[in-house]
């Protein structure tokens, strides 16, 4: 789990930093001499220990001003809490006997860089839990967002045409097929640009056919499960759409075992417009009952509606990695009071740790997501 805010914005927030170099008004910042290469040395140390994981940067030359930068796991690996470097073999022969050079942040009060990453990651699933949704960086290459694999709901009746995810907001990736598939086809092209956009493995639709998929190679879809979930393998033509919302609708009767029926989207199921959470489904189309009533089950029958989807905000905001630190430094500041309650002593001011809580709770309550039921 990958925390909304970095170990830097935390300590920063803390007031425990130091850098390297560090400097006074009118001095000129030179980067930390950490040793000299001898063509056989592969350990050296930094003169701090407690790294921050985002904020060094190592190099190397026969003085400061001509020095380039290594390439970390080409060329070494650090030990952020010791401050060990460790050449590869590689990073030895491009050192040579030049000069390795530093410049880093470090935590000055003795904790670790490991330790503000776990408090962060504690804090998120605070976040998460608290305002009922999750944040991912939806411009990243394959966003990890989350997915309900199976959500049932009972069916709403023969009028009522809109059903409410339980986890919001909804997201629904979408593109085109960029070339006919087949149906035994195993890779499926998407619209250029397209590829990107969808997780790294999942699950789309297309027509009426529920489709696995195992990789994704720039724009296509690759590693393909035909006809998943009972639905039927079909060839599709160019330019039909696709979409990871999957709609299954049953119109069996109570007490029976439901038949599944996969909704095609726009000609019989579509998401609301902007990210909205409903759903809506079409019971009839041209003044006609659709397949003989499947999409018209009577109402409050259980598990006759079933969605497959990607959920929550496709954005970080300022605002949550806010809320992440917030939670954080709070968390911390519960630890640090215990640990005085231990030791025999009671620093506790209740001030310091109410200090941030109408600031946290401005963000909650632009960011909460409350439950829905579909009434």
């Amino acid at each position: 789990m990958t925390a909304y805010a970095t170990t830097t914005e935390f300590a920063n927030i803390l007031g425990i930093v130091k850098r390297i170099p560090d400097w006074d008004v009118g001095d000129s910042p030179t980067k930390e001499e950490v040793g000299t290469g001898d063509g056989s040395t592969l350990i050296f140390y930094l003169d701090q220990k407690n790294i921050l994981a985002d904020s060094y940067t190592l190099y190397y030359g026969a003085t400061e001003a001509t020095a380039v930068a290594f390439t970390e796991t080409t060329h070494y690996s650090l030990d952020k809490e010791t401050g060990k470097i460790t050449l590869t073999t590689s990073g030895r022969t491009v050192l040579s006997t030049d000069n390795i050079y530093a410049e880093y942040k470090y935590l000055n009060i003795g904790m670790t860089d490991a330790y503000l990453q776990t408090v962060l990651e504690r804090a998120k699933k605070e976040v998460d839990s608290t305002l009922n949704t999750i944040f991912t960086d939806g411009t990243a290459k394959n966003p990890s967002y989350p997915v309900v694999v199976l959500e049932s709901q009972e069916s709403q009746g023969l009028t009522q045409q809109r059903y409410w995810s339980k986890k919001r907001p909804l997201i629904d990736v979408s593109s085109s097929l960029a070339d006919a598939l087949t149906a035994s086809g195993t890779t499926a092209g998407l619209a250029s640009g397209d590829g990107s956009k969808f997780p790294s493995s999942g699950s789309v639709v297309v027509e009426e056919e529920i489709i696995d998929y195992t990789g994704v190679s720039t724009d296509t879809l690759t590693g393909l499960t035909r006809g998943s979930d009972g639905s039927t393998a079909a060839a599709h033509a160019a330019e039909k759409e696709v979409h990871s919302t999957i709609v299954q609708i049953s119109g069996t009767r109570e007490g029976t075992i439901p038949t599944w029926f996969v909704q095609e989207w726009k000609k019989k199921v579509f998401v609301g417009d902007l990210g909205e959470t409903f759903l809506y489904w079409r019971g009839l189309q041209d003044g006609e009952n659709i397949a003989e009533n499947i999409l018209l089950p009577e109402i409050g029958i259980a598990n006759r509606f079933k969605i497959r989807y990607l959920y929550g905000f496709d954005t970080i905001p300022a605002d949550i990695v806010r809320l992440n630190l917030l939670l954080a430094k709070r968390q911390l500041i519960q630890d640090n009071i215990g640990k005085s309650m231990i030791a025999g002593r009671d620093e506790f001011n209740p001030e310091m740790f109410n200090a941030d809580q109408t600031e946290i709770a401005r963000i909650v309550d632009a960011y909460r997501q409350n439950a829905m039921g579909n009434t």
